[in-house]
């Protein structure tokens, strides 16, 4: 079984999605939140959090 490296929760409000990323492997920064106007935009930020965090 296979450690988990992160838990990503998304949420949808009437104009706004949000993410709260939880990275167990970060001790800079273990809990982040993102808030956008699109899903896209959500998911870009996203990935490049996890791009960067794995550099």
């Amino acid at each position: 079984m296979a450690d988990e490296i992160y838990e990503i929760e998304i949420f949808q409000g009437t104009n706004f999605f949000s993410a709260k990323i939880h990275a167990f492997k970060s001790k800079d920064k273990p809990i982040r939140e993102y808030k956008t106007n699109t899903f896209e935009e959500l998911l870009e930020n996203i990935a490049k959090d996890i791009l960067e965090d794995t550099e």
